[in-house]
């Protein structure tokens, strides 16, 4: 892809600092959390260096020589890409599938090879002893917090725990969950491969980098599958928005993806908006209403069945295994917590805290790109609106909006922005019984719509292809170093005090 116009004009100093400072800013807190105090308790405190930094954190379990050398990597990218800015040629790249297929392979190898260690995150201590419970009649074998999810994994437990000689559900989990990852990266593949959305290094490096993918690492927790059938229902969906996929076949993946883990519902806004594209394109409202509607209806009834037949059905989601975790309480409190299970009010620091963190330790490029981007492009736009006149404006602003523009993506993005603005509200709203550190995994999958909003948008957010080298390869390794990390402290054995 080569750039349509100057890129003196499209691409200012401005829009080439920011990302290269993001990247220096973030490799220079990774270096200067190493020098922190390590946390006294086996529990961190509200008041200890981990939890004002649990996003961060992981990278402490790395040698001091090995974090600075890490910085001195994504410094060195920085260098090349200002330099690469000024080189002659602006084609983009083009990384073949074998290439992509290759990594791919070797990083579903790692997930098998480097398995979580410890149940230190989340439910995992539970649903490892829970599933495998000496005494089958409190065997959990069925839960509305995950209901195919808890089943599955329930099922495999029962066949294998016998000939396998299985004490417990741990390696159910690290038997699933690569699988799960195997999907994941077959699916990333695809994105890909499908040059309309970015370059195939720029969506390969985004999404296998996140720091989500340690949920294929072994992990025990219930978000493996809801991550896979997230990315699974975007890519179809922006399929149906290119003609190329039916609509209920994007219902059909939501629903099952709703019953694998019911958080997922959040991206019921996303669907309709598939839902209106398909009947303003067809003219027929009752034929997108029923291929959304049946798929939905199908699944939910199935699921209610299956936890009737159970013997945990509607009853039990009423009382004992209703949302909202050990006080029933679904939001982060206003003003005031009064229960254990509410670590701190909506507008306080600590609040504001957990979400940076969050951020951080999943995506920690993700947002600030996307907000940085957008500064850029108004920098560009307001230069746009300078011109004097000379005969470049109009041209300039074909470039940017013309044939192959923004109005060409308009639909998807919005499909896009749908799911990931709503995704982030929830991880904003919804109240982390565990706080926030434990918890990162039940909001680690609003990663997955943001990284794709921000795969599509960046070919035009840096238009230039040389910027956009520039812009994402030194954020895109610095992604990739802090998720290595985070995967490391996970095999790292950790005991409950």
């Amino acid at each position: 892809m080569s750039s349509p116009t100057s890129p003196n004009h499209q691409s200012p100093i401005t829009n080439r600092l920011l990302p290269a400072a993001a990247a220096l800013i973030l490799a220079a807190l990774h270096v200067y959390v190493t020098f922190l105090p390590a946390t006294p308790t086996p529990i961190p405190g509200p008041e200890d260096a981990e939890s004002a930094w649990w996003g961060l954190w992981p990278v402490t379990y790395a040698p001091g020589w090995l974090v600075w050398l890490g910085a001195a990597v994504v410094a060195v990218t920085v260098l090349w890409g200002w330099r690469h800015v000024h080189a002659d040629s602006d084609d983009e790249w083009h990384v073949s599938a074998l290439w992509l297929w290759t990594a791919a392979a070797l990083l579903f190898a790692a997930f098998w090879a480097f398995p979580i260690v410890h149940t230190r995150w989340g439910d995992a201590y539970i649903l490892a002893n829970a599933i495998g419970w000496p005494d089958p009649a409190l065997r959990l074998t069925h839960s509305w917090q995950a209901p195919l999810d808890v089943y599955l994994h329930s099922r495999i437990w029962h066949w294998l725990s016998g000939p396998l000689g299985w004490q417990d559900a741990v390696p159910v989990y690290q038997l699933l969950s690569p699988l799960a990852g195997g999907l994941y990266l077959w699916i990333v593949v695809r994105l890909s491969l499908d040059k309309r959305n970015a370059p195939s290094w720029v969506t390969f490096g985004l999404l296998a980098s996140l720091g989500l993918v340690q949920l294929f690492f072994g992990y025990i927790e219930n978000y493996s599958f809801a991550a896979v059938g997230i990315l699974a229902y975007l890519w179809i969906g922006l399929g149906v928005l290119r003609g190329e996929r039916p609509l209920w076949l994007a219902a059909m993946v939501l629903a099952v993806t709703n019953a694998t883990h019911p958080s997922t519902v959040i991206y019921a806004p996303s669907l309709l908006w598939l839902a209106y594209v398909g009947w303003r394109r067809s003219g027929d409202a009752a034929a997108a209403l029923l291929a959304v509607a049946i798929p939905m209806l199908v699944v939910a009834g199935g699921t209610v069945l299956l936890m009737e037949v159970g013997g945990h059905g509607i009853a039990a989601l009423l009382s004992t295994d209703r949302p909202g975790g050990g006080d029933g309480r679904w939001l982060v409190p206003l003003f005031a917590t009064s229960t254990r299970w509410e670590h701190y009010t909506m507008f306080s620091w600590l609040h504001l805290r957990d979400f940076i963190n969050q951020q951080l330790l999943v995506a920690p490029v993700v947002l600030p790109t996307l907000i940085l981007g957008w500064i850029g492009t108004i920098w560009r736009r307001r230069r746009l609106d300078l011109d004097d006149g000379n005969g470049n404006q109009d041209r300039i602003e074909r470039g940017l909006s013309g044939s192959s523009g923004w109005e060409q993506i308009s639909s998807e993005v919005i499909f896009l922005g749908l799911a990931a603005g709503f995704h982030l509200l929830l991880t904003w709203v919804w109240n982390p019984d565990y706080g926030g550190q434990r918890d990162w995994d039940l909001f680690s999958l609003a990663a997955i719509p943001a990284t794709l909003l921000l795969i599509r948008l960046s070919s035009r957010l840096w238009p230039d292809a040389r910027v956009h080298r520039a812009a994402l390869i030194p954020l895109i390794v610095l992604q990739t170093l802090h998720t290595a990390a985070w995967i490391a402290q996970n095999r790292v054995p950790w005991q409950w005090p």
